[in-house]
């Protein structure tokens, strides 16, 4: 039976993900996974960084279970009691003036979504970028994830710029060792600005730039950021989907740093930090 459905998965499955285990997997609780042979495994990719409170967390099995037996797909235009229930514990913690939630399912659809947001906001549709992102598979998203992944699906969304990331250690414009500038932010805007149509929507950036090598940005390079933003008439987007867990929970919940007090501006803040695998 294993051996016929490890052949199932190379026969019928289509992956997007590069390479995977030789072993299918049967169960997993907390920090460990079972493969079809029984062994267990000590999972260090955490669940692909979206199971951060561990595989099947007694609280999030309890929650699907509770919405299995009242709603648990609904059509668009009814709106579930746990969601306006969720909406409001979020907007109870987040810091004023965030308020209002858009409760998706993954981290392109989030990035997807904000960036339509941006463009219906400002009747644009330039976007800005870092390069190293990763931002998604879709549409609006894969056109701004710099990363990888970019050869061999033709044309992109138009209106994509990628400006060089503030990666000290192997610098994009071969200026800075050991301690950025931020001459690589001050190059990248000239470069959009000299490219642009006139028509800016909106910055999107993870504030820990994780494909791209876990680059921690400098002192201050949000706060250059919305200005350049602001200067432009753009919305920003903080991409948290591999960060967030860490930042938004834990240290912008109690004292940040200065280059993260962006929190207090009207972002759109986009994640998919989503434990166990679960919308």
């Amino acid at each position: 039976m294993d051996s016929d459905l490890k052949n199932d998965a190379q026969d019928l499955l289509i992956r997007y993900g590069g390479d995977a285990f030789p072993n299918l997997f049967r169960s997993a609780k907390g920090s460990i996974v079972i493969d079809s042979n029984g062994r267990e495994i000590l999972d260090f990719t955490s669940g692909q960084m979206c199971a951060t409170l561990g595989h099947n967390h007694p609280a999030i099995t309890r929650a699907i279970k509770e919405s299995c037996d009242t709603a648990l797909h609904m059509f668009s235009g009814m709106i579930p009691e746990p969601v306006v229930k969720l909406a409001k514990a979020l907007a109870d913690w987040l810091p004023s003036p965030l308020r209002k939630s858009l409760l998706l399912s993954t981290g392109s659809e989030s990035n997807e979504a904000a960036l339509r947001l941006a463009k219906l906001a400002t009747g644009g549709y330039e976007v800005i970028a870092l390069g190293g992102s990763w931002h998604g598979t879709t549409g609006g998203s894969a056109a701004a994830t710099f990363a990888s992944d970019r050869r061999g699906y033709g044309p992109k969304v138009p209106g994509n710029h990628m400006i060089p990331e503030p990666n000290a250690y192997r610098c994009p414009i071969d200026h800075c060792r050991d301690s950025c500038d931020m001459s690589c932010l001050n190059v990248g805007l000239k470069m959009f600005d000299m490219a642009s149509d006139g028509a800016p929507a909106a910055i999107i950036a993870e504030p820990v730039i994780s494909a791209g090598g876990v680059i921690v940005p400098p002192a201050g390079y949000f706060d250059c950021l919305r200005d350049a933003a602001q200067q432009r008439g753009m919305r920003r987007s903080a991409d948290r989907v591999r960060s967030g867990r860490c930042e938004l929970f834990g240290c912008q919940a109690r004292s940040c740093p200065r280059h993260h007090d962006t929190i207090q501006d009207p972002w759109w803040w986009t994640a998919s930090s989503r434990d166990g695998h679960q919308p």
